[in-house]
């Protein structure tokens, strides 16, 4: 019973695997942006964020990606702590679309900056991602 519990526990943890392929973490001043290119089946675009207000734990992110802008407001160790945007279209299936993920983790009062990590999620392998701004 014990080495079935333990095979059960391993297969368990195998299967939780980290389901990113790539992960990037940042620490940005106000209105720092953050340019990430987006290199896939011939073509390049460009992802670009930046915070712009820190307050009541709350953290307003802007966004663009491919024309289309968009604005969040995340908070670090809480549900609404992230938003995800979609790369590509569904390749073979909907479980294949390629995503980042953004991730709000911590801010820093003293110093006025915030880290977010940028997870890259993309099981058939078909975005290159290209860091255009410094740590």
């Amino acid at each position: 019973m014990g080495k079935l519990f333990l095979a059960l526990a391993v297969c368990a943890l195998w299967a939780n695997a980290a389901p990113w392929r790539e992960t990037k973490s940042f620490l940005l001043p106000k209105d720092r942006l953050v340019k990430v290119l987006v290199k896939s089946e011939g073509q390049e675009r460009l992802l670009t964020f930046r915070w712009t207000l820190y307050t009541d734990k709350a953290l307003v992110v802007h966004e663009s990606f491919d024309r289309f802008v968009g604005q969040h407001i995340l908070y670090a160790s809480h549900a609404n702590q992230s938003f995800r945007k979609r790369l590509l279209p569904p390749g073979k299936s909907e479980k294949d679309v390629p995503y980042i993920i953004v991730v709000f983790k911590k801010f820093d009062e003293g110093e006025k900056t915030a880290q977010m990590d940028l997870f890259l999620i993309d099981k058939e392998n078909r975005i290159v991602l290209d860091y255009l701004t410094e740590k």
